[in-house]
């Protein structure tokens, strides 16, 4: 497993070491921060499937 890195710099070596010593602030960065890509994915997603659905 690779380090988790923060935009502040800081660098945990897994993530229940993140939760366990991470700031509230940076939780809720990395939380909008995942949160943003999986929105992304999901509207990806379904675009593709919109093109491709078989209209009845």
């Amino acid at each position: 497993m690779t380090a988790t890195k923060t935009n502040s710099g800081a660098s945990y070596g897994s993530i229940s070491d993140f939760f366990r010593n991470a700031s509230e602030s940076q939780k809720k960065e990395v939380f909008l921060s995942t949160l943003a890509r999986a929105n992304k994915a999901q509207r990806e997603v379904m675009e593709k499937s919109s093109k491709y659905s078989v209209k009845r």
